[in-house]
This record gives structure tokens, sequence and C-alpha cells, in this order.
């Protein structure tokens, strides 16, 4: 299959209103249009046109990464004599394109054509730089690595850092766009490295950090460009305590996602004896991302809660470990235990938690329909991996993927709209450079941009007590 062609059968994640810069009004949480209200005014909300801009971004440079990644690490395998054979590697690529086609779109609907054709024309040297550098490592061309990594690490974050800062008028500085893309070139070489050293853990500590990366660049980028053209974004900021919120749940949201179908991939390949042997790295990771909700859950409720939380949702991973097995065994009936727990029992339970903890802000019917998809779409990843159908992985863990920010807005959405007052703007907040959440500085909210399950966990606490009661 040709990838160049093949990437027309790929869904595309839809540019919001906010991304393409046509100034639509934005909601408020009191259900008006705050357009010509100032933002110290007026109710706080996740859903102004600058918290949607910074959302886009992320979203698209987080997908970017997942997929600069699996590109180099597709390649490498598909060069080297034994071991995994690449076979994803087409439709792997194939989804970096379309990923670089919608970052090229979002600069054209901000920027107009030149600036779309000039980024377009940087970005495509890095993505099949990526693929270059697996196979230079692969067939251990020094020359070629050395080429690459020139390439990657110097040519192409110098010119896109110095069109980034050019388009922004200066509100990105050059010498920052310049050294974080060096460091996101660093994060994808050395995930590589790691991985074919067989140093695992190492490889997706990277990874995470990597990862995460792509949420500081989005905030960055946005607030230089809603800093540049405030008018078209309505006045409103990209870094606010509500738009910090949505940016936390959505980074761990994806990062859950992405190691919860990692682990049942690995498990999979592990009980089938051809592989698996990243299982045990990427199992941690995922139990690391849920340490992270069960410290959220202790630091608002105490250890009661944290345990309690952490008992319910240690289920859901557990049985993305099991699915893999279960299917590489054939055991049919052990497979429809699961999926039947995971789509029947965990998203019915959390949907009613999280509907509960929120006040009915978060729709209950809403809330288990957007929580079956998901863990559908971990169960379709796996099926289709099995099946050596990598076109339908690659193009349900883009959708998959998508559905994180999704949750991540919604849930948000409705924790601003029952707790208004926690999440009032806060004065100083930062503009511009590579921070945001971490710069943002007030504890008292800071409290509340732990991720979604943190408020499952204390209403699963709350329950308990009424029960004992």
């Amino acid at each position: 299959m040709n990838w160049k062609n093949a990437k027309r059968t790929v869904i595309a994640v839809p540019l919001s209103a906010a991304l393409l810069a046509t100034g639509a009004g934005a909601v408020s949480a009191s259900g008006g249009n705050n357009a010509d209200v100032p933002e110290k005014m007026a109710a706080p909300t996740v859903e102004t046109p600058a918290a949607q801009l910074r959302a886009d971004l992320s979203q698209l440079l987080s997908t970017h990464f997942i997929y600069q990644s699996e590109v180099a690490l597709q390649a490498y395998h598909k060069a080297e004599e034994g071991g995994p054979t690449g076979d994803g590697l087409e439709q792997a690529q194939a989804q970096l394109e379309v990923n670089g086609e919608q970052l090229t779109a979002a600069v054209k609907s901000v920027y107009g054509q030149e600036a779309a054709d000039a980024f377009d024309k940087i970005f495509d040297t890095q993505y099949e730089d990526s693929a270059g550098y697996g196979t230079a490592v692969a067939n251990g061309n020094e020359e070629e690595i050395a080429q690459v990594k020139e390439d990657l690490l110097t040519v192409f974050p110098t010119d896109l850092g110095t069109l980034l800062s050019q388009a922004t008028g200066g509100n990105l500085p050059k010498d920052t766009a310049i050294s974080v893309l060096q460091e996101h070139e660093k994060d994808v070489m050395q995930f590589l490295d790691h991985s074919i050293a067989g140093d695992f853990e190492a490889a997706y500590a990277e990874f995470n950090e990597g990862y995460e990366r792509m949420f500081t660049v989005g905030t960055a980028l946005s607030s230089a460009i809603v800093t540049q053209m405030p008018e078209k974004f309505e006045n409103t900021k990209a870094v606010t305590p509500a738009s910090d919120l949505r940016a936390t749940f959505s980074q761990l949201l994806g990062a859950h996602f992405y190691y919860q179908t990692a682990t049942s991939v690995e498990a999979y390949e592990a009980a089938k004896g051809e592989g698996g042997e990243a299982f045990e790295a990427v199992s941690e990771m995922q139990e690391a991302n849920a340490e992270q909700m069960k410290a959220a859950v202790k630091s608002l409720y105490g250890q009661e809660a944290a345990d309690a939380f952490s008992e319910i949702f240690s289920t859901q991973y557990e049985d993305s470990e099991a699915l893999g097995e279960a299917i590489a065994n054939g055991d049919t009936e052990k497979v429809n235990e699961i999926t039947d727990m995971l789509l029947n029992t965990f998203a019915v339970d959390l949907g009613t938690l999280l509907s509960e903890a929120t006040g009915g802000e978060l729709p209950k019917e809403t809330a288990i329909s957007v929580l079956q998809q998901h863990e559908q779409s971990t169960i379709d990843i796996l099926n289709s991996y099995a099946e050596g159908d990598y076109e339908t992985v690659y193009n349900t863990f883009t959708e998959g993927h998508a559905l994180m920010f999704t949750i991540g807005q919604a849930l948000s959405g409705a924790i601003v709209n029952q707790n208004p007052e926690k999440f009032a703007a806060a004065p100083g907040m930062p503009e511009t450079g590579m921070g945001g959440m971490a710069d943002s500085g007030n504890m008292n909210w800071i409290l509340f941009t732990f991720p979604l399950l943190a408020l499952a966990g204390a209403l699963v606490f709350t329950r308990r007590k009424a029960l004992q009661e």
C-alpha cells in the first residue's frame, strides 16, 4: 500500500472554530456570550476561544509526538533483521502525514497560505527524517546517522523556531522556540535509542517526558498567538485556572489511553511468546499514571478516599492486561467476560460517579457513553492488532486519543460550572513562554487541576460512608 495515498482513508480530527480564528463566540459558564465582557468579570469557563486554541494545538502536537516516535521505531524494525517486522510502518507514516497536514492547515487558518507553505516545507523534512533515523540506526550507517541528527537537532529546530517566532511577532521568543524543538527531537531519538537497547524503563520515561512537552509547547504557542491577535480570540487568555484544569485532564487522560493500549498489546505479545519485552515498562507507566490520580484524591480528600479510588481504578488497567492475554490464548469466554466488565461495569459505575460528583453538570448518560467509547477503542485496537490490521489500529488510536481531549473538556467544564469561585481568573497569569500549568502558582486552584478520576474516588468514599451509616 502506498502510504501517501493511504492517508486519505484516515479520519482527521477537525480543527475547532477557535483554531480557525473565526472569532466565533464562546459561551460562558453562566450561559451567555462573553465576547463583550471583560474577562475578569466573566464567569470562568473552559470553552473560551483561547482555551480552545490551546487544547487544539496540544492535541495535534501530542498526537504528532506519538506518531513520530512510532514511525522511528517501526522504521528501525523494518530495516533490522530479526525481531519485530515493522509491518505497521506505512500506516503509522500515513497518520503522521495527516497530522502534518492538520498542523499546516492550522498555520494557514491563522497566518495565511504563504506561512502555511513555509511551514509545510520545513515540516516535511522532519517526519521524513524520523523514519530515516530509525533506518540509519538499524543499518549502522554512522554517516547517515550523523546527517539525520544534524537535520533534526540543528536545521529543523532552527528553521521552524525562527518561522514560529517571526509569525508570532516575537511573542514566542526565537531562542526559546529553537531550544524546545531541539528537546522534542531528542525525546524522539532517545526513545528509539533506549528501546533498541532493551532499556524500556528509560525509553518510556523519555516518552512520557516528551509527551508532556507537547502540552508545554501548545500552551506557549497558543499564548503567543492570543497575545498577538487578542481580538480574534475575544480578548480571552490561553492560560487561566479553568484552561489549566482542562489541559491537565487532557494530558493525563491522553497518556492513560496510550499506556492502556500499549499494555494490552504488550500483554498479547508476551502471551503469544512473540515479544512483549516492553510489557513491564508500559504497565508500570500505566500504574504511575494511576498513582498521579490517586495522589490527587489524597491531596483533596485524604488517604481513605485515595485507597477507595485506587481499588476501583486498578480493575480497569488489570482488565486491559488480562484482555491481551485472553485474546492471545483464544479464550473466548474470558474475552467476553472482560469486555463486559470494561463496557458495562467499569464505564457505568464510573460514569455514574462522575455525574454525581459534578452535581449533574456532567449528565450521567453522557459520561457512561463516552467512557464506553473509550473502552471500546482499546478493545478494537487490540483486536485489530491481533488480526494484523494496522490501518484500523492507527485510525482507531487517533480517534481514541482525540476522545480523551473530549472527556477532558467535558469534565473540566462540569467542574468549573460547579465550582466557579475556585477558577476565577488569577492575577499575573503568564501569557507567553514555556510555562503554563507549572507557572500559574495558585495552590488553591492547582489542587483542582488534577485529573478526571479524582472526583470519582471522592464520591466512592462518600458512598461508602453513606452505606455504612
